[in-house]
């Protein structure tokens, strides 16, 4: 290396130290969008020096945030870009000794001691959609939130640079920011400058509106128009969002239970027990006013009616948090398929399967995520509106 280039590394080096002491100092409020998706939402992140812009799934039930990274070797074909992390002068692989190789909390790390790398295989599922590569450090950046083109670049954010992929992958997305509760989450990693708190407001995913999601700032107080705020419990090793639920309601009928439910808008429909859920279709028929069909438009387990056979009445259903009531609006939880009507609330395979509130239950929903005091605050809200 010449001494111009030593120079040049120096100076990037410290122009990088200096911009993480400022923004560590900092409460900045910064913003992206939510783009639905097949199932999910997509957000675009900058990545690197100079920027790219990158398409990844934002996911709060995992932690690991990873994209498809140049030269593959295993790769699937997608509609956006892969990253180049050798194109970028803030790239940096993470060393075996680094506190991030050794804390990736439902993923596996094999540290490569004759090279200094440290590699991860990370699954999703039931293991047959998985990511592996190499873990790195680089250069995020998002426009803040007041609109200016300024962007706010957060240096030396660990994430894997997948080049093996193999399972489902959707061809909109080039990887998984992963805002979960682990200490490698972005979430976690952007930490003191954001005050620990990420929020977002998703719009129906048939909608073309995108969706807000923010980093840092504070919500107003909404308790007086139906806003509740209720604890989340970390169950080592997750690193996903779990809140505690007492029960559920349909109008006057009402299930008791406990159990706990993961906030995830990587999954589309609601999961809960099957013991749970056949209880909770009488009391959805019985509101409704009909039966599902037999000739299901959808496989199992999702639930469906049809308007001809009877005027249906789709109610709100209620989910007793240890917070408060979280009201999950008729059309929040229902959606027509063709000219069926239905329930976006399914059964998980057995009984003791994790229960997961899916996406679909939470639009037009304000839900802000503190981790400092492991809370979260529900508000409704007309997301279309937030996002124009």
């Amino acid at each position: 290396m010449s001494p111009k280039e030593l120079l040049q590394r120096l100076v990037l080096s410290s122009n990088s130290r200096h911009q993480q002491i400022i923004w560590q100092q900092s409460n900045i409020e910064v913003s992206t969008n939510l783009i639905p998706n097949v199932g999910d939402y997509l957000m675009q992140i900058s990545v690197g020096t100079p920027p790219v812009q990158l398409v990844a799934a934002a996911v709060t039930g995992s932690d690991l945030t990873w994209f498809q990274c140049r030269p593959c070797v295993l790769c699937y074909p997608h509609n956006t870009t892969n990253f180049d992390p050798q194109a970028s002068k803030t790239y940096k692989n993470l060393p075996c000794d680094a506190e991030h190789c050794s804390n990736l909390n439902t993923g596996h790390i094999n540290c490569d001691q004759n090279e200094n790398l440290c590699r991860y295989w990370y699954t999703y599922g039931n293991a047959t959609t998985i990511t592996g590569g190499v873990m790195g450090t680089d250069t995020f950046s998002f426009s803040s939130f007041d609109g200016d083109e300024e962007q706010a670049a957060f240096p030396s954010i660990t994430f894997g640079c997948g080049y093996q992929q193999a399972g489902f992958f959707d061809s909109n997305s080039a990887g998984v920011v992963g805002l979960g509760n682990g200490p490698v989450s972005l979430v976690s990693q952007l930490g003191p400058s954001i005050s620990y708190k990420f929020s977002y407001c998703l719009t129906y995913p048939s909608s073309h509106r995108a969706s807000k999601l923010r980093f840092g700032g504070m919500l107003e107080d909404t308790s007086e128009i139906g806003g509740l705020t209720t604890p989340f419990v970390t169950n080592d090793p997750s690193s996903s969002y779990s809140l505690e639920l007492n029960g559920i309601s349909v109008g006057q009928l009402n299930l008791n239970m406990n159990r706990e439910i993961i906030i995830d808008t990587g999954t589309t429909l609601t999961y809960i027990d099957p013991s749970i859920f056949y209880k909770l279709e009488a009391m959805v028929n019985d509101a409704i006013g009909a039966s599902p069909v037999s000739n299901n438009p959808l496989v199992e387990p999702v639930l469906c009616y049809d308007p001809d056979e009877s005027a249906l009445n789709p109610p709100d259903i209620v989910f007793q948090l240890s917070g408060g009531d979280l009201v999950l609006k008729a059309n929040n939880i229902f959606f027509v398929l063709d000219h069926y009507l239905c329930l976006s609330i399914a059964k998980s395979p057995k009984d003791g399967d994790p229960m997961v509130l899916g996406n679909m239950a939470q639009t037009n929903l304000e839900i802000e995520f503190n981790l400092l005091s492991k809370t979260v605050r529900f508000t409704p809200k007309y997301c279309s509106q937030e996002s124009s």
